[in-house]
């Protein structure tokens, strides 16, 4: 079962990656200040454009190439690499550029992180994504991610250490890029830079990577714009209310890497049928897993946050309280943008979608950030994701005709309505700890939330045992 296994590789170091700043979230933030924090995630948000640029759009359409031309795998692989390995020289070049003209750049921890982009531009995850080899992918990830959070715990101490802290994520990063070439010698070769054959990939790439930039810009440019127009307290608190639901995100878009190469395969060998399969399922975990998580954390929400970050972010529950509707928005577009519109070469159409909202979410920033602050950005984040939800369901609305959807979903948000009602009830009669609270909530709730799913009857186990054995011939 390729697809069932290669979700269970990739959700197991995605749950890593959910569990690990479960374990050092509360560490660092009472190690650090909000706007200590502040600082890194402003120069992060920085260096996170330059690294869309070295990195163009080659992670989806490596993995959309490798996966449907393996014969050609090689020339496919260093023609896709010396594309990315030129933009990332390019990326550098800039941002030392930046760094070495703009006294506010001229910051240490500002000159570390510039060692991501030497990471990124090392990056060939796509090449085992394509490959639907998760399993190396997952090892070496998971290795690198538990040497890092172990190295956090033995050398940040104080507010001091903030650029060692900011060092060891880096090193770290670098470090995991460079384990996976090892690996794949056996599939790509010799090195051979074929700048002939970047070429013919150039145009392909750049209409993947003008909607990445869109996308970058409503995601990142919100923390930006937090710090240049309010304060870097804001930022700070933004930026851990947004770690927080992006650490629920995982749960769910761990799925669209592992979806849009079997799409694609299937798609280049003409089954419909089984994509349409495909895609009814994805549809069907997504909403299993985003309803419950949206009710729950509207229950847990204070207490959560009381025990998870500290005093000195208490102010992140009311960003929390908006920013998790995101979770819905999100979820759907990783479906109809990442396992539709790619697979199907509807790359003006993705691009539209995404590129649209990045520019008015850029005029809603200037609106609500002055006055609102972070509580501006998050209702920013939100109009945004539904603003793309809403462009791209209107662009996949052929094909999701095909794909049975309502049924399924109505009973899930009532099952999750229903979750939510009676935690609110238990909420309003017992008062224990923060913990203690959060433990008691999730455990209810997966009991209420199970036992209704298993009454609706919402999953057919049988159909779902066809769909994933049809796909593991």
């Amino acid at each position: 079962m390729k697809v069932l296994k290669n979700y269970a590789y990739n959700l197991s170091y995605q749950l890593l990656v959910i569990v690990l700043p479960i374990i050092t979230t509360p560490y660092v933030t009472r190690v650090f200040s909000s706007n200590d924090l502040g600082t890194y995630g402003y120069f992060n948000s920085i260096v996170t454009y330059f690294i869309l640029l070295a990195t163009l759009g080659v992670a989806n359409y490596g993995t959309k190439e490798i996966s449907g031309h393996r014969k050609d795998l090689q020339k496919n692989f260093w023609g896709i690499y010396t594309l990315q390995l030129g933009a990332t020289f390019v990326s550098i070049l800039l941002y030392l550029l930046l760094c070495l003209a703009l006294p506010s750049m001229q910051n240490p921890v500002a000159y570390i992180l510039g060692l991501s982009l030497v990471s990124k531009g090392l990056d060939i995850s796509w090449l085992f994504q394509g490959l639907e080899d998760f399993r190396k992918i997952t090892i070496r990830n998971i290795t690198v991610k538990l040497v890092g959070v172990i190295s956090i715990f033995l050398f940040v101490k104080s507010a001091n250490d903030l650029y060692l802290y900011v060092f060891l994520l880096t090193i770290f990063e670098l470090l995991g890029q460079l384990s996976m070439w090892l690996p794949a010698r056996e599939f790509i070769g010799k090195a051979h830079f074929d700048t002939a054959y970047a070429r013919v990939h150039l145009k392909p790439v750049i209409l993947l990577f003008l909607p990445q930039i869109a996308i970058s810009l409503y995601v990142t440019l919100d923390r930006t714009m937090l710090g240049a127009l309010a304060s870097k307290m804001d930022v700070g608190i933004y930026d851990q209310a947004l770690k927080l639901v992006n650490i629920l995100l995982t749960l769910v878009t761990s799925l669209g890497s592992v979806m849009l190469p079997r799409v694609s395969s299937l798609l280049s060998s003409g089954d419909h049928k089984a994509v349409n399969k495909m895609h009814q399922m994805s549809f069907l975990i997504y909403n299993l897993v985003i309803f419950p998580i949206i009710a729950g954390m509207l229950i847990v929400n204070d207490d959560f946050v009381q025990f998870f970050l500290g005093k000195d972010f208490q102010d992140a529950r009311y960003a929390i309280a908006i920013m998790i509707f995101r979770m819905f928005f999100i979820g759907w577009t990783n479906i109809m943008g990442i396992q539709i519109l790619i697979p199907h070469n509807k790359n003006k159409e993705f691009m539209i979608s995404t590129t649209v909202p990045a520019i008015i979410s850029v005029g809603l920033n200037l609106i609500f950030l002055p006055k609102l602050g972070f509580i501006g950005a998050a209702i920013v984040s939100v109009l945004t994701e539904a603003l793309v939800w809403g462009i791209q369901l209107y662009f996949t609305r052929t094909y999701l005709k095909e794909v049975p959807i309502m049924g399924s979903m109505m009973k899930i948000v009532l099952a999750s309505g229903l979750m939510y009602g009676l935690l609110l009830l238990v909420k309003s009669i017992v008062h224990i700890s923060p913990t203690l609270n959060v433990v008691l909530y999730a455990v209810l709730g997966g009991i209420i939330y199970g036992t209704l799913i298993l009454l609706f009857k919402v999953v057919n186990v049988k159909e779902f045992k066809q769909i994933i054995g049809k796909q593991s011939k």
